[in-house]
């Protein structure tokens, strides 16, 4: 897939002035910075990947991205090194350092879970999830009709997947 497909792909023809574009595009960056901040939003989100972990169309359609979800995992894990870097030059409140503590180490938590969940997934069903990545990457967005084969064909696996 060259650039000017991917290009294509994600910014059609009137993409400025189309409302579904905009709203597609907030959504997503809203969902993966909560995921990454403040990944103990997504606890029911975390409960879903565990009791769905062997049906990878649910898995991949969780709130907030999986990138996200990693990047919750490093973005707290640096918050815990500096709080651990705060105790030791500073003597901060100890009130604070638990709640902050306690903060970082549930959302640790939840992404470690949802990451080991997806991890798993796509370990024990590499075909469903080779599916599944080849529409994602391939189909059309935001309305756009099909131009290419390979977006015919994700959309028929996309309707079949759907339907199925």
């Amino acid at each position: 897939m060259g650039l000017g497909s991917r290009l294509r792909g994600e910014f059609p023809r009137g993409w400025w002035s189309s409302a579904r574009w905009w709203v597609t595009g907030i959504r997503e960056l809203a969902l993966s910075t909560a995921a990454a901040v403040a990944t103990v939003v997504f606890v029911g989100e975390m409960v879903r990947a565990v009791r769905h972990r062997d049906e990878p169309r649910i898995l991949a359609r969780l709130a907030g991205t999986f990138e996200g979800y990693v990047s919750g995992l490093l973005v707290n894990g640096a918050g815990l090194g500096v709080l651990g870097t705060m105790e030791i030059e500073n003597d901060p409140p100890v009130v604070l350092m638990v709640l902050l503590t306690g903060w970082c180490l549930t959302n640790i938590g939840v992404s470690a879970v949802v990451f080991v969940a997806v991890a798993q997934s796509r370990i024990r069903r590499p075909a469903a999830w080779a599916e599944l990545d080849f529409v994602e990457r391939h189909a059309p967005k935001y309305g756009r009709p099909p131009e290419t084969i390979e977006e015919y064909r994700a959309l028929q696996l996309q309707e079949y997947t759907s339907g199925a």
